[in-house]
């Protein structure tokens, strides 16, 4: 059989070249030249580099060396043939080539690029979800473990009710009081040591059982806590009681609130337009102390939009909006700690439920975010206040139901609720159609140092409660009640010695009525003009215990203290688009608010600076008069 001649031509797997010299072949049956493949080999540890797996080793004396020559003489392969790139378009034919090569390449590139996004996307979105998971469970665990807490801690007095047959609360009417506790009474509102209150303490009959109803005490701690707070501030009220203002500085501060009259409103359109218009409450609060530059003022408002809004007066900016309740926000409070840059504000709203909020101050951390909440036992809430003992780690909240209770509760730090550690509640015990009937409360104010919760009732009175002893101190019959003439709104002065409450009849009038609490009796009936004012829905003592301001549906009115017939000035605000929607018969909510620096009284009032704030029901905008 006749030998070929023909000479055989390889190409390395490696570099797509003819070897010239070492062809040789791996075990795997490729052809490599030999020093690139030794050098590859070298590179990745002693892997074949066309093993899939990247596992199997190869090495030198693996290799199978090639001999193209049919008779056993050893010759070298012959080159390629060069390609034809002699001319131009043989060049551009080439590049054109290559081009087409590198552009199925980079397809192939960016088809795996997006798949891998594609996957990594997919495992972000379930790591994310997991997470998400992950959270949700452990606030439901945390949740579960409070509520076992508060049952266990309280499954002895629900077990007693359960128990018991019959439960009554007697409480003994101010007209069978003896003189005693009528001047403890007294010296609580001039300053004097409230432990001097000596008044009955409400009894619990438990038939056949102990008299004792652990919702009816305050815990000693907190009772410490607060009369370390009571005797600071009593030193501070005292100190502004004190003051003296000569005839000059009071015409002077006059003149800075006849200015507000003279000078045009700024209306701040608060809450969401889409809700029904109406400012339902209303408080401003400093943060700061020392120079006016070092004084960031707020104004928190509550309205139909379940929202509670905190406008800084300052910056004229909106800080925060406070979501979650399930009705409309009837009442606001709020406490600053500008060193640690952080607010506490708590809502109520018609749902039964207050709510507590921390928001920041320093625009480091988050806006706003709820701490916890709470349901009444009864009734929805007319006034929540954050006591003065309130700290940054604990705070503690007063809440008065409409049912007629006074309820105390905690928050501390890193939980997820709010605790109820007292009830305080009042029933009609005497004869006739109010027998066993239950107080309704509309509006509630503290006294200034904390120890004096004073509670305004739908039949015009006001139950004045010492928080020391846990019972009713006093209660104050309005004069010349009517039925259906309930409490509207109400305030108490700095200095701790009036209060001043606002009803309105079934017809729509209001009058004001001013109490002394060192007297215990009401002193003074201010009757506005329906037309000029209409019907009262908020009232504010200024910081001085001054002036009282009194804001209706058509006008706000400013007089003085002692004097209260004089007006200093009236603030007519400007028209509004649309018209105003009416309330209820026994009248509407809403709100006023003092701020600014104040009269600065020790400076003779030269550098004083005063602003009023408004809000009513039936209106959005909240209308600020000193404030540019």
């Amino acid at each position: 059989m006749a030998q070929s001649n023909a000479v055989q031509s390889f190409v390395c797997a490696l570099t797509g070249l003819s070897p010239i010299a070492d062809p040789v072949v791996t075990p795997s049956g490729y052809v490599c030249s030999r020093r690139l493949l030794l050098t590859k080999l070298a590179e990745n540890g002693g892997i074949d580099p066309f093993d899939g797996s990247g596992t199997r080793q190869l090495d030198e004396s693996a290799l199978v060396e090639l001999n193209t020559a049919s008779g056993g003489v050893g010759v070298v392969a012959n080159l390629p043939r060069p390609p034809m790139a002699t001319s131009l378009p043989n060049l551009l034919e080439i590049i054109h080539h290559e081009f087409e090569a590198v552009l199925l390449e980079l397809y192939d590139t960016r088809m795996a690029l997006e798949e891998a996004r594609r996957e990594l996307s997919s495992a972000l979105y379930q790591n994310d979800a997991a997470v998400r998971v992950v959270a949700r469970l452990a606030l439901e665990r945390d949740e579960a473990r409070g509520k076992l807490e508060d049952f266990l801690v309280n499954v002895g007095t629900f077990t007693g009710k359960v128990a018991s047959s019959t439960l009554s609360v007697a409480l003994v009417e101010p007209q069978k009081r003896g003189r005693d506790n009528v001047e403890g009474v007294k010296a609580a509102a001039e300053g004097g040591d409230e432990s001097s209150l000596t008044v009955k303490k409400a009894r619990v009959f438990d038939e056949g059982k102990s008299n004792t109803n652990e919702f009816m005490r305050i815990p000693s701690s907190e009772l410490a806590a607060m009369n370390d707070t009571w005797v600071i501030l009593t030193k501070e009220r005292r100190s502004i009681a004190k003051i003296k203002r000569t005839d000059d500085d009071n015409a002077w501060n006059e003149s800075l609130l006849v200015n507000l009259a003279k000078g045009a409103e700024k209306k701040v359109n608060l809450g969401k337009s889409s809700a029904r218009a109406g400012v339902l409450c209303m408080m401003s609060l400093k943060s700061g102390c020392g120079g006016e530059d070092d004084i960031e003022e707020y104004v928190i408002t509550g309205g139909h939009d379940k929202t509670a809004i905190i406008y800084s007066v300052t910056a004229g900016k909106i800080v925060a909006t406070l979501s979650g309740a399930l009705g409309d926000v009837v009442t606001v409070h709020g406490m600053a700690f500008p060193d640690e840059g952080i607010m506490w504000v708590v809502t109520g709203s018609v749902d039964g439920n207050v709510r507590l909020y921390s928001v920041s101050l320093d625009g480091k951390d988050s806006p706003s975010s709820l701490l916890g909440s709470a349901e009444l036992t009864r009734g929805t809430p007319t006034n929540v206040v954050i006591h003065p003992s309130s700290t940054v780690t604990k705070v503690r909240l007063l809440v008065a139901s409409s049912e007629g209770m006074i309820e105390l509760y905690i928050w501390d730090t890193g939980a997820y609720h709010m605790k109820l550690l007292t009830r305080l509640e009042q029933q009609n015990s005497g004869g006739g159609d109010s027998d066993g009937k239950v107080t309704k409360y509309t509006a509630g104010c503290m006294h200034p140092d904390g120890f004096i919760y004073i509670a305004g009732t739908a039949d015009g009175s006001l139950i004045v409660w010492d928080l020391k002893t846990q019972a009713v101190a006093g209660t104050l019959l309005g004069v010349g009640r009517q039925d259906g003439c309930q409490i509207n709104c109400m305030c108490i002065s700095e200095n701790g010695y009036h209060v001043a409450t606002s009803t309105s009849s079934t017809i729509g009038d209001s009058s004001i009525q001013i109490w002394d609490l060192r007297k215990l009796k009401s002193i003074a009936v201010i009757a506005p003009s329906f037309q000029d004012v209409g019907r009262v829905v908020s009232l504010a003592f200024d910081p001085t215990a001054t002036y009282l301001a009194y804001s209706g549906e058509f006008s706000t009115r400013v007089c003085v203290v002692k004097d209260w017939d004089r007006i200093v000035c009236t603030l007519s605000p400007s028209k509004t688009s649309g018209a105003k929607k009416k309330g209820n018969a026994g009248g509407l909510n809403g709100g006023i608010v003092w701020g600014g620096r104040g009269f600065s009284p020790k400076e003779g009032g030269k550098q004083g600076k005063v602003w009023l704030a408004t809000g009513c029901d039936g209106e959005r905008p909240v209308r600020f008069w000193g404030v540019e």
